[in-house]
């Protein structure tokens, strides 16, 4: 399985364009995937750079409602007369962010909520016999901190975002198994155990954020809480590629108890798995 990282919040070379986002392409033996596009379509640029062909990708997936993962979707469906767009059913409703100018609107373009590319799911979609997407993250623990400041809104009411909206994606390939988390915002432990549930033990990788960094408060999550997190995810066998909402502070934490078990997955980064 060849996956490269199309967009990051870093590049790994000047060569590639970044911006607070995320995106994914994936080859396998039997398929092109497409998980997440970033903020704009800054990430069909670097798809170019990279030799990633988007028009020939089979399907695509949407992590959850927010726009630096499904900013790019227009960028997407013009490029490509053909994928299925996997999103949740509810990827769509409105989701916001308290700013320090104040609370600010996070959604998506409500303009391609109806498109006939779009496949709305929820709980577990078993696509065939190599994908399956989940949102039925039920773990509380290690849960994001940066999560307070994300809302949804109910009866014209700002509440604390629940990320109902949030899907993850499994891929298989042979004997191996890797976990896409977008920004995990429901707790990459809780991903992960849910995950292991899906399979029957531990992924071979996970790539993805942990939202370990809240972008709009800008702080980290309290070093207890990430050193937690890492020994959570010691626990298992997986590799970690990460970024994006992991953020640099975070990621040499994680380290500390990881390893070279975790990687950096900039923009223009490729990894082999098996």
């Amino acid at each position: 399985m060849r996956i490269v990282s199309l967009m990051e919040d870093t590049a790994c070379a000047p060569a590639f364009a970044c911006e607070h986002g995320l995106s994914f392409y994936i080859e396998t033996n039997g398929a092109k995937l497409l998980f997440d596009m970033g903020q704009t379509g800054l990430f069909v640029c670097n798809a170019a750079r990279l030799g990633a062909d988007l028009g020939a990708v089979d399907t695509a997936f949407l992590s959850h409602g927010h726009y630096d993962h499904g900013g790019g979707l227009a960028a997407f469906l013009k490029i490509n007369s053909r994928a299925p767009v996997y999103v949740h059913e509810r990827a769509f409703e409105p989701h916001f962010s308290h700013k320090p100018e104040g609370v600010k609107e996070i959604g998506l373009d409500s303009a391609l909520a109806h498109s006939p590319r779009l496949r709305r799911v929820n709980g577990v979609t078993r696509i065939d016999d190599a994908l399956t997407l989940f949102s039925d993250v039920t773990g509380v623990d290690c849960v994001p901190q940066g999560n307070r400041t994300l809302y949804e809104r109910v009866d014209g009411q700002y509440v604390p975002d629940r990320f109902l909206h949030e899907q993850s994606l499994l891929v298989r390939e042979g004997d191996k198994a890797v976990l896409f988390t977008g920004c995990a915002h429901r707790g990459v432990v809780n991903i992960c155990a849910r995950a292991g549930e899906l399979l029957g033990r531990a992924p071979d990788a996970v790539v993805g954020g942990m939202h370990l960094l809240s972008p709009s408060a800008g702080k980290s999550e309290p070093d207890e809480a990430i050193r937690a997190v890492a020994a959570r995810l010691a626990q298992t066998g997986s590799r970690y590629y990460t970024g994006h909402c992991t953020g640099a502070h975070a990621f040499g934490v994680l380290r500390e108890t990881l390893g070279e078990r975790l990687e950096c997955f900039a923009a223009g980064s490729v990894v082999e798995i098996g």
